[in-house]
């Protein structure tokens, strides 16, 4: 081979290295965007009381996906303010059929079927558990905290309807007692940001009177 055609080969040669290094250094510096992305807007969702796992980047670019449309635009406006990300498009929520939402939904059904069995009491007229009231928020305990940590849960206080009673009464019991099992379920190990306690009074009855037994109640739900 003559001199100039080795020349050649060589310069041929070192085109393609010097463009392989290129490009693999082009895809690793893109990998730690993305990975530096997800973690920055990990973080931000966490802040925001949002799931972590909705959100995907490509370069500096992101896509949301969530369980539903609501959830969606939380989470894109969370982003949106991230530094570094370029834009945020939101995809079709997530299928019914996904892991991620079945396990939700079956955990869900062991809290329903838990608070059946077992239903959450108080003494009368007030926000004190008694011995079954604890007892019922131990077991319900025993399956939140085997749920990923992103996952949080709405417990809801409901009265019965008393003839004769202020509104905001009936709000104030139902909020105290949702309040006494979110704090219950954090001696438990749950993480306090993760149980919102809210009072929703008389104002959401299972009976049709408003005024029966089942409506004395403490909802437990997945968020």
């Amino acid at each position: 081979m003559s001199a100039s055609r080795r020349f050649t080969v060589f310069a041929v040669a070192a085109v393609l290295v010097s463009g392989a290094l290129a490009l693999t250094a082009a895809l690793v510096e893109r990998a730690d965007i993305e990975s530096e992305l997800t973690a920055r807007a990990q973080e931000a969702l966490a802040q925001s009381r949002l799931p972590t796992d909705v959100v995907t980047f490509s370069g500096r670019d992101a896509t949301v996906r969530a369980d539903s449309r609501r959830e969606a635009l939380l989470a894109k406006a969370v982003i949106d303010e991230v530094d570094g990300v370029r834009s945020v498009e939101i995809a079709a929520p997530k299928s019914a059929s996904e892991p991620h939402t079945e396990r939700k939904a079956g955990l869900q059904r062991g809290i329903d079927e838990a608070l059946a069995d077992t239903p959450i009491t108080f003494a009368a007229d007030s926000a004190n558990l008694d011995a079954a009231g604890r007892q019922a928020v131990k077991n319900v305990a025993d399956l939140l905290t085997e749920a990923p940590t992103d996952w949080r849960f709405e417990i809801a206080g409901h009265v019965a309807r008393v003839p004769g009673a202020e509104p905001e009464s009936a709000r104030k019991l139902s909020y105290e007692r949702a309040e006494a099992v979110a704090e219950e379920l954090v001696k438990s190990g749950l993480s306090p940001d993760r149980v919102e306690p809210v009072g929703y009074g008389a104002t959401r009855p299972l009976s049709d009177s408003g005024t029966s037994s089942i409506d004395r109640r403490v909802e437990i739900t997945v968020r």
